[in-house]
């Protein structure tokens, strides 16, 4: 995540309202900070301000976010702080403290304590973590204070006479006396609290033997306030074999109100970072450090791994709300950790996701229990008229070798589910096991990964050209760009041996601005040369959609070469369409606003229905090649599905394309319809850019 990755991160940290009112209500100073070696602050509240003398304006002009520099005055206490938070998170430990000194922008030192819980977050590498930040000047100052004078103290100090039954006061400061009101103290506070009776009882062997003893009780001023003191005795004297104590009162009310207070935001951070707030049970991060913890202290095959997906769940969304979603989250959740024995966990990972860690057992029982948690999770339709079933899938990874990283043992689990084919099996949860083929093609994809960027930054990816042929003047009218991965050692890569695992780690986002940018340079070098170009389509992935602001990106590269919009035709896959249509339909505004074109593409894969031409508002569909069934196209209610197809598209003044036509005879059929283009190897492959010059414009252009 770059500069702007930290931002937004900030402006969600601000956006949080609840937070935010939680923090101003305890009046505690309480900062994010990116742990890179800065510590830059990525959002800070009002009290941190206030608290350091700057103002926030003047705090980053001057020190740019960076604690270092704000420490520069004082390096020592800056490397304490370092050691402190990078020794704890080095060691594995949700928190660090350390008390250190900071010089305020008045120029004094004080001394303050801070606080920081590490979070699951990770940017640019580095983690990120709340530190909580309070003065506790005062507090040192006084206990070095009294260390320098515990003896010369003139107040609050009485003697007390341990009975073998009772306390018994016999004499005491005017402050002593002030403080409780009376002589007649025969206990050591004015009040009887059941935490007080237990500190006695625990102290009373020790103070009978005329030992030492150091311990805090409450007592109560005289306008009736709650106050803590520590109580340091020793024995000065014994009468009759009892022991006299001298005992000083040290007020701590506001160090225990401080600590109360800190206790308090910490398990509020600690709810933050460690709970999920829709199930209210363990988050992502939680489970991962205790299914961590349990793996790694049972031996090899003691667990397995189970990933589960909710099938559908957007339907659900849609059908329900969001709320509703919500409240079947929990459900399930609630239902699964029902199910779980000693020492087994579970975790809503992610959107409608559930990691589980439990006790492992031979494949066979798992999946019958894996089913009976489904059947239970689905016990509400029981009496219900109309029943909703919630399917599920399970990926399960026995887990053989304790070391392996939580993450990874997750993402073998969810290799294992994804490899599930749907059938018509009437089980509520199906599953796949994890298996060396699968271990395999995770080996094969980390290849891919690593190599990937490289590739690109090389131009290893090269981008060819499959020709649209118009069925009017069979001549070509189009192209849609196709890109090959032209690699040094492997030669040329299929796109199906890399293109899905780009759309999952989102790689593809850069590949098909690259596509789009080389797309734009052939334009541009035909135009240069004096050639009527013919317009060329380019594929968008979903993965674009995750960022508003997209669409610029590809204007900025039209733009710097200069090429007409409508020369360009964004395809759109049917899946697309079909994930999020509103959003959809205000990216297809945007892009002819632009003054591009828009395609649906793989019409009649998968889902597609006649009813959403109506409301998506493209300009061409692409034929899928399933409509083809019947290469000779004997078969009459498959031509009259396509040709109802193709005659809808044209009264709603939307271009045809047939894609994927491979035989003579569906040529010849395409051509008695009102079908406007045709693309298949029965008409070309997808070629290189210098032979589709050569069949277009006859020649090659430098």
């Amino acid at each position: 995540m770059q500069q702007s990755g930290r931002s937004q991160l900030g402006k969600n940290f601000v956006e949080d309202d609840e937070y935010n009112l939680l923090m101003t209500s305890m009046r505690v100073s309480v900062s994010k900070h990116l742990l890179d070696d800065h510590f830059t602050v990525v959002w800070a509240n009002d009290f941190y301000y206030d608290l350091i003398g700057y103002p926030k304006e003047e705090y980053e002009a001057v020190f740019h976010n960076q604690c270092d520099l704000f420490f520069r005055s004082n390096t020592n206490d800056w490397e304490g702080i370092v050691a402190a938070a990078m020794g704890a998170l080095k060691a594995g430990e949700p928190r660090y403290e350390h008390i250190t000194r900071m010089r305020h922008k008045d120029g004094h030192m004080m001394w303050v304590r801070l606080v920081g819980t590490y979070t699951e977050d990770v940017v640019d590498g580095y983690h990120i973590a709340y530190t909580v930040m309070s003065d506790v000047s005062d507090i040192i100052r006084m206990q070095k204070e009294q260390t320098v004078t515990y003896n010369s103290i003139p107040g609050f100090i009485a003697k007390f006479r341990i009975r073998e039954s009772r306390i018994e006061l016999v004499d005491a400061n005017e402050r002593f006396l002030c403080f409780f009101g009376h002589r007649e103290q025969n206990t050591l506070t004015n009040l009887s609290t059941p935490e007080n009776e237990a500190v006695l009882r625990e102290c009373y062997p020790a103070m009978r033997g005329g030992k030492p003893v150091r311990f805090t009780m409450e007592a109560r001023d005289k306008e009736g306030n709650a106050v803590w003191l520590q109580l340091n005795g020793d024995c000065i004297d014994w009468i009759d074999g009892d022991p006299v104590y001298l005992i000083v009162y040290i007020d701590i009310t506001d160090l225990t109100r401080q600590r109360e207070l800190q206790k308090e935001t910490n398990m509020q951070l600690e709810r933050l970072a460690f709970t999920d707030p829709v199930t209210g049970g363990y988050n992502r991060t939680c489970f991962e450090l205790k299914a961590g913890e349990g793996v790694r202290a049972a031996p090899a095959g003691t667990y397995a791994l189970v990933w589960m997906d909710v099938q559908k769940f957007k339907l659900l969304n849609e059908m329900f709300g969001i709320e509703g979603g919500n409240q079947t989250l929990k459900y399930i959740h609630d239902v699964i950790r029902g199910c779980l024995e000693q020492g087994e966990y579970v975790s809503r990972t992610s959107a409608d996701n559930y990691s589980l860690l439990l006790k492992a057992s031979p494949k066979q029982e798992m999946e019958a229990r894996l089913n009976s948690i489904a059947e239970k999770v689905n016990h509400f339709n029981k009496d219900a008229e109309e029943k909703y079933i919630l399917s599920l899938t399970a990926g399960v990874y026995y887990v053989e070798d304790p070391k392996l990283p939580i993450m990874q043992i997750q993402d073998r689990a969810n290799v294992a589910r994804e490899n599930i084919i749907r059938t018509a099996d009437a089980k509520l949860c199906l599953c796949m096991f994890y298996s060396e083929l699968d271990q395999l093609r995770l080996m094969q994809e980390k290849e891919i990964e690593n190599r990937m960027r490289d590739a690109l930054e090389k131009e290893q990816f090269v981008v060819y050209l499959q020709p649209k042929q118009s069925l009017r003047s069979q001549s070509i009218a189009g192209a849609e760009a196709l890109v090959r991965w032209l690699d040094p050692e492997r030669g040329l890569i299929p796109p199906k041996d890399f293109i899905p695992l780009f759309e999952k780690n989102m790689f593809i986002v850069k590949l098909d601005l690259y596509v789009f940018e080389r797309v734009c340079a052939l334009l541009r070098k035909w135009i240069d040369h004096g050639e009527n170009p013919v317009p060329v389509s380019v594929n968008m992935s979903r993965a674009h959609l995750s960022d508003r602001d997209f669409l610029k990106r590809y204007e900025e590269i039209r733009k710097r070469y200069g090429v007409p919009a409508d020369l360009l035709e964004i395809e759109l896959t049917e899946t697309l369409v079909f994930g999020n249509p509103d959003v959809l339909m205000q990216v297809i505004d945007a892009f002819h606003k632009c003054g591009y074109r828009c395609s649906m593409d793989d019409f009649g894969s998968g889902y597609s229905s006649l009813n959403v031409l109506k409301d998506i508002d493209i300009d061409s569909i692409k034929l899928d090649q399933a409509f083809f069934g019947s290469e000779k196209m004997d078969n009459p209610k498959e031509r009259d599905v396509i040709t109802s197809v193709i005659e809808l598209a044209a009264k709603l003044n939307m271009t045809t394309v047939a894609e994927g036509v491979e035989t003579d005879a569906q040529e010849d059929f395409l051509k008695g319809t009102t079908c406007d283009l045709l693309q298949g190897y029965i008409f070309s492959r997808p070629v290189p850019p210098e032979e589709f010059e050569r069949m277009t414009f006859g020649r090659t252009l430098s």
